[in-house]
């Protein structure tokens, strides 16, 4: 009972951490730093990090948001970087690196863990095998794998470009991910092999983050090369570059043991060191200026000290849009991703465990890195606050906003609620499920012609061009963009501060409103019993009291409205069955609801039947004697139900349910 409750607490915690991680900018919307009213400088249209007067007030920022940050959620200890033009120009430590609390953090000795900006290295170490000619960006992965194949769901393959760019059309793998011991880990392949994630859209379709794709490129590196992951990034990346405190092996080596930072919950509550199953995706740990020796080879177009790791070509290749779904909207490179904020150009990843979470920003425009890590769960928090605070006292912003002529009309059209592609498909009664798909959703709302998101209060959103709204004062740099599918449908949904390697997918109205299936269940239900109590209670009389039955036109409108009834309680119940099972998206509707598609079309035939019979009972028509059929009770009771039958057809065409 013990081990699973830690297990849930640790499915937990690594889930509500994730969900509070957007990319590297973690902008923190609507709120400013408590500091920036102490910084004497003025801003105006051609701001850059490279105003900063002698990093004076650079420093002063760090110094006064950081110390503060640490108070405010009791966060343990803080390590920060900064390079600019080839050299570091800032670095320190802030806080404690120990649960005596009396080791501070050193900048160029404390250790921290890096999460999925280890995403980045793996990506260069593809990218120099590239060089080589040993691997192809754009060939089929199963090329390099021989112990096991990813499987050929559908007819494109999954590449390299896939893989590095989050577009191989994963699901999440069920992997645990994190663990508290090293024996809990399977090898890497192992792990890849038994924890392999369904292929869910074709690749190069959509994003959708991957830890699982970023770690086989780091198994393929490790087949290709013909040495293990991490000899190959000793040798070849951390050696060179003389990042003697950075390593990605899970056991740490003896002599970094000792500079290691303890984990924290807050500063009260210590963690546990964190063993990543996936490493190549999130597996390493580094110091604040062996990650500025990293992010000066990056922005040195792959040298650094005069040691050559990427070739130009290379790194540019990296930084440059590989997948892109509108040109305000931040696009994703290989193993980095653009998050463009406030008329600044910034690339970099950001990485999170439960504990630690840390940010590599690189804004090549000016030559400038900054790298920055905090050893607390809280710390997610503090490292928002910080990176957006940094943003705004340092970057001016403003725009116009002119929204298109008709967007109060329009803005419906965008209502719903979308979920992130990074997610499970399968499996919704599985409790993970539930946590990954109510963390990874937004509701967008209308109120005033603008659109809102639930959680970001009293920031409206409008139209300014088709299908891409903004934050409607000018004031934020935040925009929102939806796809549509040919019919002109809304189908997916992207942010500028999540950029594009975030898809959000919008539901289908079937797995939001089970209420109202679950009513029209209930209402179809209680009157068919009450129709065939009726019916069944009169025909009981009439054979008590020795009277004909009717004929057998009679008998058949009452068996072809019980043919309805029955067909529509069919549908429902398959509908909610199929609700509860999966997150259905508005683009689904044919393959989720394959099984009930032809009851519809049924429906519509036995309500047509309705409502033949239901004239021809009230006109006699087919009586010899051109009576009304029944008496004036009973046919008052058909036509009502036949009313209610043409009412439900309005079901399965607001479920999209007719397929033409």
């Amino acid at each position: 009972m013990i081990a699973k409750s830690r297990k849930f607490v640790l499915l937990f915690s690594g889930l509500l951490i994730i969900s509070f991680t957007v990319n590297s900018l973690n902008v923190r919307v609507g709120e400013n730093s408590t500091v920036l009213a102490n910084l004497d400088y003025e801003k105006d249209e051609v701001s850059t990090i490279q105003d900063i007067p002698l990093l004076r007030h650079l420093e002063d920022y760090m110094n006064s948001e950081i110390n503060q940050e640490l108070q405010d959620y009791e966060i343990a200890g803080v390590t920060v970087s900064v390079v600019q033009d080839g050299e570091m120009i800032f670095s320190k430590g802030y806080g404690y690196a120990d649960y005596s609390y009396t080791s501070p953090v050193i900048a160029d000795e404390t250790l921290f863990r890096l999460g999925s900006i280890s995403k980045t290295f793996t990506a260069v170490a593809a990218m120099q095998l590239v060089e080589l000619g040993l691997l192809d960006l754009d060939e089929n992965v199963n090329t390099y794998l021989t112990v096991f194949k990813i499987p050929d769901t559908f007819t494109e393959p999954i590449t390299l470009r896939h893989l590095l760019t989050h577009t191989a059309g994963f699901e999440v793998s069920t992997s645990a991910v994190l663990h508290e011991s090293y024996e809990a880990m399977l090898s890497l392949e192992q792990e890849l092999i038994t924890y392999m994630p369904d292929r869910v859209r074709p690749p190069g379709e959509l994003t959708g983050y991957s830890n699982y794709g970023s770690s086989l490129v780091g198994y393929i590196v490790q087949e290709i090369a013909g040495k293990p992951y991490f000899d190959y990034m000793e040798e070849n990346i951390t050696l060179p570059l003389e990042m003697n405190s950075t390593t990605c092996r899970q056991q740490l080596p003896s002599e970094l043991q000792a500079d290691m930072s303890s984990a924290y919950f807050d500063y009260d509550h210590p963690g546990f060191y964190e063993y990543f199953s996936l490493y190549p995706a999130g597996g390493f740990t580094s110091s604040a200026t062996d990650m500025a020796k990293f992010m000066m080879m990056l922005l040195n177009n792959g040298t650094y000290n005069n040691v050559t790791i990427l070739e130009e070509s290379s790194v540019q290749e990296m930084f440059s849009d590989q997948y892109t779904v509108h040109p305000d909207i931040p696009s994703v490179g290989l193993g980095v991703y653009e998050t463009d904020y406030r008329n600044a150009h910034i690339i970099g990843h950001g990485g999170d465990t439960i504990f630690f979470h840390s940010n590599m920003m690189l804004f090549p425009d000016e030559n400038f890195g900054l790298f920055i890590s905090y050893n607390s769960r809280t710390g997610i928090f503090g490292m928002s606050r910080f990176i957006s605070g940094l943003m705004e006292s340092f970057y001016y912003f403003n725009r116009v906003v002119e929204p298109v002529e008709n967007f109060r009309q329009r803005a419906s059209m965008f209502t719903g609620t979308y979920v992130s592609t990074r997610r499970y498909y399968s499996e919704k009664n599985n409790v993970a499920m539930l946590f990954w798909s109510q963390y990874y959703s937004a509701n967008i709302s209308v109120s005033k012609g603008y659109l809102q998101i639930a959680g970001l209060d009293d920031i409206d959103f409008v139209e300014i061009a088709p299908y891409f709204f903004v934050e409607r004062t000018g004031t934020m740099d935040l925009s929102l963009f939806f796809k549509t599918n040919e019919n002109g449908k809304i189908t997916h949904m992207y942010t500028s501060w999540q950029t594009a390697i975030t898809t959000y997918e919008k539901i289908h109205p079937s797995y939001i409103n089970t209420n109202l299936q679950l009513g029209l269940l209930i209402l179809m239900g209680t009157i068919s019993l009450i129709s065939l109590s009726m019916w069944g209670i009169d025909s009981f009389f009439r054979w008590k009291k020795g009277k004909e039955r009717g004929n057998t036109l009679h008998s058949m409108t009452k068996i072809w409205l019980i043919g309805f009834l029955t067909t529509a309680i069919i549908t429902v119940s398959l509908l909610m069955k199929i609700n509860h099972e999966t997150i259905v998206l508005s683009t689904e509707t044919s393959s989720a609801f394959q099984s009930i598609l032809f009851l519809p079309y049924l429906s519509i035939a036995f309500i047509i039947g309705n409502m033949l019979f239901t004239f021809f009972a009230w006109f006699g028509v087919f009586n010899q004697d051109r009576k009304p059929y029944w008496n004036l009770a009973t046919r008052i009771q058909y036509t009502a139900l036949t009313v209610f039958s043409m009412l439900y057809i309005i079901f399965p065409i607001y479920w999209n349910f007719f397929i033409f």
